[in-house]
């Protein structure tokens, strides 16, 4: 994580420790925090408003991160090999979960959980994410037959999947973790083929319907 001032970042630190255990920022006392922080309860005002804001700033810090981690990763490898971009990006991703566990605990639960801000907060990183992973895609021309639309809808479905898959991952041992991860790579290149097909499918001119063949009158056979 980010450098942060002491306090501050023993509090976000401590704060995300005691949610993931209890898979929940809902219910967490100030002076249970404090403790866990190993401060004086006064100390957590001069850093933030109220737990909400510091499960704000939570969820603003991984977004911060792990956003330019991601870009980073598929710019630098598009310039050489190009076809391994998503599988390295998802090696990032899985490696950024790996290193901060309690966050993504917290994320995954607060995605769906009972705080409608923190859920907000959430959804914005994940459109975040796949917002910019549809540009950097668009302009590396990493799919160019897909039309923009579907590479959108690909994006979001892709790095909604990684996330919500992050909290199995993370609870799963050395073996579980590498063929969670070989799936979600198999998962990707099932989607990549399904878009390209989709797109092919669009982009077929619609069939002419033949002329109708006129009906030729019956012949009237003499009396």
């Amino acid at each position: 994580m980010e450098d942060i001032a002491g306090g501050k970042r023993k509090l976000i630190d401590a704060a995300l420790r005691l949610a993931a255990a209890r898979r929940s920022f809902a219910g967490l006392g100030l002076r249970e925090l404090a403790r866990e922080a190993g401060l004086n309860p006064n100390t957590f005002y001069r850093h933030f408003r109220d737990m909400e804001d510091l499960a704000l700033t939570a969820v603003a810090e991984v977004g911060n991160e792990l956003r330019p981690m991601l870009r980073a990763v598929r710019w630098a490898v598009a310039q050489d090999n190009p076809g391994e971009v998503a599988t390295r990006a998802c090696d990032a991703f899985f490696a950024y979960a790996d290193a901060h566990p309690d966050a993504f605990f917290v994320g995954v639960c607060g995605s769906t959980g009972p705080q409608p801000a923190l859920r907000e907060a959430v959804r914005q990183v994940l459109a975040d994410i796949a917002g910019e992973m549809a540009e950097d895609i668009e302009r590396l021309a990493l799919c160019p037959g897909l039309s923009r639309p579907i590479v959108d809808d690909l994006c979001g479905y892709v790095v909604s999947y990684l996330f919500h898959l992050s909290s199995d991952y993370l609870e799963d041992n050395a073996k579980g973790r590498r063929s969670r991860i070989q799936q979600s790579k198999q998962l990707i290149s099932w989607l990549l083929r399904g878009a390209a097909e989709q797109q092919r499918a669009q982009d077929q001119p619609a069939p002419v319907p033949a002329p109708a063949r006129k009906r030729k009158p019956a012949e009237r056979r003499p009396h």
